[in-house]
This record gives C-alpha cells, sequence and structure tokens, in this order.
C-alpha cells in the first residue's frame, strides 16, 4: 500500500494515475482496447471477420496461415492490435512501464486461463531479446509477460530460446523478409525430452518471430508449441 502511495498506478493506455486502490484500466480507457473475440483463425489465434461465419462460410484460418506453413500448433491472443493496445505496448516495450506486464496477465488469465491450463503445457517460454538490446532496455517484456503468467497458472517458466543474433527492427518487413531476417536469430537449450510449451510474445505480426522460434524449439526436442500472444495483427481482408 505505501508503495501505491509512493508510485501510484497509472492506466496503461492514457497513463494517467489510478485512484487510490485501483489497478488495471480506468473504465473509458477499458472501451478503447480491442479484446480478441470468436471466430478465431485455429492455427494463430487471430480474430476474423465474423461476416464470413453471417453468410455461411466456413473459414477457419486467417490469409496468413492460409499462405504459411506453420510449426506451432496454435495461439491464444489476448488484444486486437489497434490504437489502444498500440499504447499499451509502446509503454510496456520502450518507456519502462514493466507494470503494463501486469495488467496484460492478469486480463489474459481472467480470459483465457481455463483454456490455457486444459493445453497443460510443462513450461512457458518468453521469445528472448538479443543481449545487447536487453543491456539498453534493461529487460525483456516478453520475460514479465511470461513470469506474470507463471504466478497466476503455477506453469514454470524456463528459458529454453536464446537469440544469438541481434536481427534489424522489423516493423516496415513484409512476411518472406521477416522470415529471412529472423531464419537463424534463435537457439534452443536443454529442450530434450520436454513436452508441449507455451511460447509468449507481446505482438504476433506476420508470425516470423513465432515460426523461428518454433522451429528452434522442435529442433532441440520439445514436441509441440502453443502460441501465446498479448496483442494480434487485426485482419484486412
Amino acid at each position: 500500500m505505501i508503495f501505491d502511495l509512493i508510485y501510484p498506478r497509472r492506466c496503461p493506455v492514457c497513463n494517467e494515475v489510478l485512484p487510490f486502490g485501483e489497478s488495471g484500466a480506468c473504465p473509458a480507457c477499458l472501451e478503447k482496447l480491442s479484446f480478441v473475440s470468436q471466430p478465431v483463425c485455429m492455427c494463430c489465434g487471430k480474430e476474423l471477420k465474423k461476416s464470413s461465419f453471417d453468410n455461411g462460410q466456413t473459414e477457419e484460418y486467417c490469409s496468413d496461415c492460409m499462405c504459411h506453413k506453420r510449426s506451432f500448433l496454435g495461439g491464444i491472443a489476448l488484444l486486437n492490435y489497434n490504437d489502444g493496445a498500440r499504447k499499451v505496448m509502446a509503454g510496456l516495450k520502450y518507456k519502462n512501464r514493466r507494470e503494463y506486464a501486469d495488467f496484460l496477465t492478469e486480463e489474459m488469465v481472467k480470459r483465457h486461463g481455463r483454456q490455457i491450463l486444459r493445453l497443460k503445457a510443462e513450461a512457458i517460454v518468453p521469445v528472448p531479446i538479443h543481449k545487447k538490446r536487453r543491456r539498453e532496455r534493461g529487460y525483456n517484456q516478453a520475460e514479465l509477460l511470461a513470469k506474470g503468467l507463471s504466478r497466476r497458472l503455477s506453469i514454470p517458466v524456463k528459458t529454453l530460446l536464446l537469440r544469438v543474433e541481434n536481427t534489424t527492427a522489423q516493423k516496415k518487413l513484409g512476411y518472406e523478409e521477416r522470415q529471412k531476417n529472423e531464419e537463424k536469430a534463435f537457439a534452443a537449450t536443454n529442450c530434450k525430452g520436454m513436452g508441449r510449451v507455451l511460447l509468449v510474445d507481446d505482438i504476433y505480426t506476420t508470425g516470423a518471430t513465432a515460426e523461428s522460434c518454433t522451429k528452434a524449439l522442435l529442433s532441440a526436442g520439445v514436441s509441440q508449441v502453443f502460441l501465446l500472444n498479448m496483442a494480434i495483427g487485426i485482419r484486412r481482408n
């Protein structure tokens, strides 16, 4: 309680101080967040257009997953990556707002906790960042998220992945460029005999990073990989 007086909690969307004793997002900002809802892609977890189902179509995969072979089994995503989610992720990733990880993991467990537990995963694995970026930033946001989920779900965190190449920023790259950029960026260790693991990251866009991490884990001995992403790109088509 004293800590909250000295460092009051802030809304992860607008960054305004919350009333004493409150946490999460303020009510107005919570409405600005778009939580992923059914129907979703059976592979990556991206929200699908509901109009397709209203017209009697039986679409089960997003266009990205239909075009590109995936090595992971499936995914759960919390937020559609709209302007509100972008502010939360930017604060967590670039502005040292580490406490935003608590908001995201609490919401993930509240909305998808039972589904995650039914996967019976042996471990939660954060997507790593290069040691140079970690020194600059001071932390790995995916690791904060993994630890938050672990506390709430009692699934151990295991650091099975290493980023061995400091790849260039991927914001403006397409899928093929991203895949090539990330192709040899990860290595996995201590995976022999591992069953299913949950690969945790902040944002899923094309799936190139998730695919590269999954391939490294499977090659090192993990049997199955499932994704947990706090935000996922909104389907445009």
